[in-house]
């Protein structure tokens, strides 16, 4: 199933031009080279693979060679002492043809290599997620304090003006003190700004093992829309097959109701083995009699063993109990995270659906503030307005371009947010994103 979110964007995309510098693909794919917890995951994987195998191997006839070389001397109270030299070689063969609980082993096993397949699926999920977050969170503190800057230089040209009103008698003191106030604000303000991106940028640097210096910018023409289509429900239903935590739960209620049976199997039914061995034994007696006399003897045998469980002193029925109340405790803890992801789903689309409008609503605001900016301005060249009004309507139009780019970064943070709650998020939200930055 293809994304609902942003699959749509993926078509206009292809028409912008490649990204430059430190692109989203480059830096995910720094990410993924850095991250430890994705090569635990991975290693973690492998370990569980081989277990599957090794836990196979209990199904098969065990095989061993044993062999001794050994002297015993033997000295009787009424009779004659002697001494036996001994070798001996020997084949043996045990096989389990029928044992309920190794099959139930075995697929206990083979969950768990499921589960930490899942895992790792999970774990590259959660780079992907974080890497975005940490990405846009330097977009974030970036578009933040360009704004700022802006906002700097436009207070400095008004402080600079002001003071020169002020030497040719224009202004009061009072004026020129109110435009010194707001500038030295907005420098400190810059400061926050910078020390906010610098930080941003070290989260980065921890997530890649690369410094990274120059980062595009979300092209102006991103598509802020939530596609109309857009169900909770129908997300919720993906989610219930797609969503990495609900597979591992989904597992592990699998891998306790099978142990139920493990606790069965090894408490209350007979298990069959065919057991033999083939062995050969050469002895050399100092004293030959009758009874014991030099050479070689071979031996083999065949068998056919079952092993009926009867009474454990009332282990049997504990396990079986405690096996079927850890598979209750497992189904109540998937219902849990099921009412925690379906809330979760519906608030991400509740709140997508509210950020697109206030991406647009806040655009007219931008509009709206730069018109009363202007007309401030004029009022204040004529003397109608103060500097006080006139540092207030720049303030305004400053926070209302910065409020809009926080906006639409969100939005898209909120688009990765849904995608990975339904278990759609993956590489390819790194390539449609990646188009859309400048």
């Amino acid at each position: 199933m293809k994304k609902q979110i942003i699959a749509s964007i993926i078509a206009a995309a292809a028409a912008l031009p490649a990204a430059q510098a430190e692109t989203l693909s480059e830096v995910y794919d720094l990410a993924k080279a850095h991250d430890p917890s994705l090569r635990a995951a991975n290693a973690s994987y492998r370990a569980d693979k081989e277990q599957v195998e090794v836990t196979r191997g209990n199904l098969y006839p065990n095989i061993s060679f044993s062999g001794n070389l050994g002297y015993t001397n033997t000295d009787p109270d009424n009779g004659e002492s002697f001494n036996n030299k001994q070798n001996q070689l020997a084949l043996n063969l045990d096989y389990p043809i029928y044992s309920p609980a190794l099959d139930y082993g075995v697929d206990a096993v083979e969950l768990t290599f499921k589960s930490s397949g899942v895992e790792l699926e999970q774990a590259q999920e959660q780079l992907i997620y974080d890497t975005l977050n940490d990405y846009f969170a330097v977009l974030t503190a970036q578009a933040t304090l360009d704004t700022t800057r802006s906002q700097v230089k436009s207070y400095a040209g008004q402080l600079d003006r002001v003071k020169k009103q002020y030497e040719v008698g224009l202004v009061s003191i009072t004026d020129l003190q109110d435009a010194q106030a707001a500038y030295d604000s907005i420098l400190v303000t810059e400061l926050n700004a910078e020390a906010e991106l610098t930080i941003a940028l070290e989260a980065l640097y921890q997530r890649t093992g690369t410094s990274i210096e120059n980062i595009p910018r979300l092209a102006e023409n991103f598509p802020i829309e939530v596609d109309p289509n857009l169900n909770a429900n129908d997300l919720i239903q993906r989610a219930m097959t797609a969503n990495k935590n609900v597979r591992v739960l989904d597992l592990s209620v699998e891998s306790a109701q099978n142990n139920i049976n493990i606790q069965k199997a090894s408490g209350r039914v007979p298990t069959v083995a065919v057991t033999g061995s083939l062995a050969r034994t050469d002895n050399d007696y100092s004293v030959e009699t009758s009874s014991r006399s030099d050479g070689v003897t071979n031996t083999s045998s065949i068998g056919l063993g079952v092993n009926i469980p009867l009474y454990s002193g009332g282990a049997i029925n504990a396990s079986v109990r405690q096996a079927t109340a850890s598979a209750e405790a497992a189904v109540e803890t998937r219902a849990n995270s099921i009412q925690d992801i379906e809330l979760s789903i519906r608030s991400a689309v509740l709140q997508l659906k509210t950020l697109a409008a206030q991406v647009k609503a806040q655009k007219q605001v931008i509009v709206s503030s730069e018109s009363a900016l202007e007309a401030t301005q004029a009022g204040y060249d004529v003397g109608t307005r103060n500097i006080v009004e006139l540092l207030d309507a720049q303030s305004t139009y400053f926070d209302a371009k910065n409020t809009y780019e926080q906006l639409r970064y969100n939005f898209v943070l909120q688009q990765i947010t849904l995608d990975q709650l339904t278990g759609d998020l993956d590489e390819a939200d790194i390539a449609a994103l990646n188009q859309w930055l400048i």
